[in-house]
């Protein structure tokens, strides 16, 4: 399937309706906001990883709740993460659209950032009922800031390679950039909220 950017949409109707999103600094959201627009329910893949406590499925255990919920909604959905190993088998032989939200270092670090603050501030749950703490988000070895600062090379330079693979046989949709995102948002009548 060709590679293109979103300008190349018509309408978000043009959007095949088993959807994966992946990147950094507002997949969730995107997601979310198409999940709405377009009457799919929405799967946060964090949601199925985590257990209480940050704890992490098994690998396999997370491959099986992902083909349970996809089992139970087969006419389409939309789905977000960033667990390519696990999309590549388990999801992408049902998908049929991936859009990656590629923006750049500088952007994805800051919308991380308050993110992250925004729910520490205002206790919201994340992944499964878990709250992020001060500790867990910016001073412990498993934070996602400090993930993407040691390893910025590889998300840079490897993800797109990761994605293109993903999505060989699958509508791919690039949206790269804020301005680009926005855009999106804008011309599909997206809200954030």
């Amino acid at each position: 399937m060709p590679t293109f950017s979103f300008e190349h949409l018509k309408t978000i109707s043009d959007l095949r309706s088993k959807i994966v999103v992946v990147g950094q600094g507002g997949k969730s959201t995107l997601s979310r906001a198409l999940s709405k627009k377009l009457n799919l329910p929405y799967i946060e893949l964090d949601a199925i990883h985590h257990l209480p406590n940050w704890r992490e499925r098994s690998t396999e255990d997370f491959k099986n709740q992902i083909a349970i919920v996809l089992a139970k909604n087969p006419d389409g959905w939309i789905m977000d993460g960033n667990y390519f190993d696990v999309i590549a088998e388990v999801v992408a032989t049902r998908a049929e659209t991936v859009i990656y939200v590629n923006m750049s270092w500088r952007v994805m670090m800051w919308r991380i950032f308050w993110r992250s603050l925004d729910r520490i501030i205002h206790r919201k749950p994340v992944c499964g009922g878990n709250y992020e703490t001060w500790r867990k988000s910016f001073f412990s070895p498993q934070s996602l800031l400090w993930y993407l600062i040691k390893n910025r090379n590889s998300v840079i330079n490897d993800r797109p390679g990761h994605i293109t693979k993903l999505a060989k046989d699958l509508q791919l949709i690039k949206i790269n950039g804020r301005n680009a995102l926005d855009r999106f948002y804008a011309q599909n009548n997206l809200s954030r909220g």
